[in-house]
Formats: structure tokens, sequence, C-alpha cells
């Protein structure tokens, strides 16, 4: 009934790439595999916060659960050699294995600090080899004037989930305890493989297989550098991520607990309400089809994000906490669905896996961020961490505005 209904909404414009099978398995099982995602985030934050009563922890935690991001350029040009399907497989397979041990451990009652960081990093990996597969395979399934509007669908799937998730997780914590959600978690990684397995007969462009590894990657970042819109976007997307996303990982559940005194329900509500600001967005960009003006779009949004996190800073009323991470998430939804639609349409089939494996490895800012969040929230208190790094977002944007007056008028 879901694939059908899904069939039906792919005969509207705004909803075009759903036409195809492909794009639609892909589809259903990034919406498992992201919502999985965001629960474990919101309950590994929680869980760490609790067993060691630490921002610097919940950084620390934050930025293991991110650490696989360094070796994402590499996972690129794994993506650009193998079949892209079975490496999705294999990640939500070890995730499957990760929450297992977790629900394990929990129950057992052996679980301690150094497990909870030695799982974040196993896992970590697998968001480094899952982003640029799924993403260099969207165009795989589409035809190219669809591109656009699956880029921005798959968007939508993602934020849906930082909907539910976090929601989910915050929901389940109070209620059936951290092994309830683990197994749940679980569970929707078991789903999620059965929808990958049905996905099949997926056609991908071929790189120079006698080129080694390295000179496949040296080969990606040659036509990184060449190419100066998509120089630029990973430029953005780094800054961005080290300045703007820790509010999400480390600062949330910090603010939740200690100064808006809203609990794990109350944080599991603020992430979720990101996610749907997110998510409003993401529908907003599908129904713009492939708008003009791409770059005026991202530099407002660029601006807008980190505004709302250093008005965040300042509140410490939580209903209109819960309003400025919305719009926190509105714009930060727009920024990366804009990004990956111009890398996209800005590089050319064969190179995909390995420009969206730098995309996902600029990624790699973020753990530092929120190891330094952590550490600045720990020594400074979480208001200040957090309007330092908005004010350095803000300062960032500019900067490359008045550098780079040519971004704000690319499509």
């Amino acid at each position: 009934m879901l694939r059908e209904t899904l069939a039906r909404l792919g005969r509207m414009q705004q909803f075009a790439a759903l036409r195809h099978r492909g794009f639609r398995l892909l589809w259903i099982a990034t919406v498992l595999s992201s919502t999985a995602r965001w629960a474990d985030v919101v309950v590994l934050g929680w869980l760490t916060l609790v067993l060691t009563d630490s921002a610097l922890m919940v950084g620390i935690v934050a930025g293991c659960k991110m650490a696989g991001y360094v070796t994402a350029p590499f996972m690129g040009v794994v993506a650009d050699r193998m079949d892209r399907r079975g490496l999705l497989i294999i990640a939500s397979l070890v995730n499957l294995v990760v929450s297992a041990v977790m629900l394990l451990l929990f129950v057992s009652g052996w679980l301690a600090l150094w497990h909870v960081i030695t799982l974040a990093l196993v896992s970590s990996l697998t968001w480094a080899l899952d982003n640029p597969a799924r993403q260099a395979m969207v165009p795989d399934l589409v035809e190219g004037e669809d591109v656009t509007n699956a880029v921005a669908l798959n968007a939508v799937a993602v934020e849906i989930t930082v909907v539910i998730g976090p929601a989910l997780g915050g929901i389940l914590i109070p209620t059936l305890g951290m092994g309830g959600a683990y197994a749940l978690i679980a569970g929707i990684y078991l789903v999620d493989v059965v929808v990958l397995l049905l996905l099949k007969g997926v056609k991908q462009a071929r790189p120079h297989v006698h080129e080694s590894p390295a000179r496949s990657l040296i080969g990606g970042l040659s036509y990184v550098r060449g190419n100066q819109i998509v120089l630029m976007l990973l430029v953005i997307a780094f800054l961005l991520n080290l300045f703007a996303a820790p509010y999400r990982y480390a600062f949330l559940p910090v603010f939740s607990r200690y100064v808006l005194d809203a609990g794990p329900t109350g944080y599991g509500m603020l992430t979720a309400t990101a996610g749907f600001g997110a998510l409003v967005a993401g529908l907003w960009v599908v129904s713009l089809g492939n708008f003009k003006r791409k770059g005026k779009l991202l530099v407002w949004s660029g601006l807008a994000w980190p505004a709302s996190l250093l008005l965040f800073a300042l509140s410490t009323w939580y209903f209109f906490s819960l309003l400025l991470v919305f719009v926190a998430g509105f714009t930060q939804a727009i920024a990366w669905t804009v990004i990956a639609t111009l890398i996209l349409g800005n590089t050319t089939p064969p190179m995909r896996g390995r420009v969206m494996g730098l995309r996902t490895g600029v990624v790699v800012s973020l753990p530092f961020g929120n190891f330094l969040a952590g550490a600045a929230a720990e020594r400074f208190g979480a208001p200040l961490a957090q309007g330092a790094y908005a004010l350095s977002a803000i300062v960032m944007m500019l900067g490359i505005v008045l550098l780079v007056p040519s971004l704000y008028r690319s499509e």
C-alpha cells in the first residue's frame, strides 16, 4: 500500500521522482535508516549525560559518533567502484549489530562509557559509507530532469525522520527505558535491510577501474579544485558543520537539562522541532521544482541559520526556544538541500561518488565542532559557548559572500 501511494504521488509534478520504482524503494529505505539513526542520536546523548553528568563527555561521544567522516573521501572512491546498493546493505547490517550489542549490554547491566564510545566509533564508519553511496545513487535511479526533485525528496525523507526519530527516542526513554529504545532501533534497521534487498537492477556509471584507489581519490580532489562552484560549496559545508551544526548534537542535551529544565522528553521535542522545521523547508523546496537563484537562497539560509542559534543561546523560555529551533531546522535544511543540488548539478556522473564522498568528508569538521562545543560548554557555560559558535558562523558566511560574490548568483 505504501509503494502504491508513493507511485500515485509520483504522478504529481512536486513528487515526480517517485514515479521511478528504484527511487521509491531508496526513499523508503532512507526513511527507515534515518529514523533509527536519529532515535539513536537522542538516546545516546541522554544516556551519556546520565552516565557522566558531563557536558564535555556529551560532546566527546557526539564527536565519536561522527569521527568516521574522516574516511568519507575514501568511502566515496568505494562508492564509485562498487555496487552502491550492496554498500548500503552492509552499512545497515553493521548498524543493526551495533544496536543489538547496545541492547544486550544495557539489559545485562554491563554497559559502561567505553562501550558507548567504542560502538559510537564503529557506527560512525557506517555514516561515512552510507552518505556518499546513497546520495551518489540518486542520479542512478532517476532521469536527469528529475534529479533536483529527487535530491529534495531525499532530503525530505531524512527530515521526516528528524521529526519522528528524536520524538520517538525522547518518549521511549521515560516510558520503556533505554532497552526498549534500542530494541526498536534494531528492529527498524532490520526492516531497512529487507527494503534494500528489494532494490535491484540499479545501473551506475563506472570510473576507469585500472586506476588505483589513491589515484581515484587524487583525481576527485583535482576535479574539485578545478571546479570553483563545487569547491566553494564544500568550504561552506565544512564551516557550517564546524560552527552551526553542533547545536543539535552537543548543545541541545545540555540546554534541555541545565538551562531549560526540560528533561529527556523536552530534549526529544527540541530535536524533533528542529526536524519539523527542516521537513517544512524540504517540502517547500520540493514545491519549487528546478528553481533558479539557488546561490541567493543558500546565502540567506546560511546567515539565518546561525542567527536563530544566536537568539536561542539567549533564551531561557522553553517555548520560545522551540520556535527558534524550528527556524534553525528550517534554514539548515534549505542550506544542505541547495548545497547537495548544486554539487550534483555541477558534477559529471563518473565523479559523483568521489565528490559526494568529499562532501561527506567535510563533515569531519562536525565531530571537532562537537568536541570543542562540549569543552566550551563545560568551561564557560552552554549559552556563552552556543552564542560564540553562532557569531562565528555568521562572520564566516559574510566573509565568503564578500570574497566570492559570484556565489550569490550561482544557479
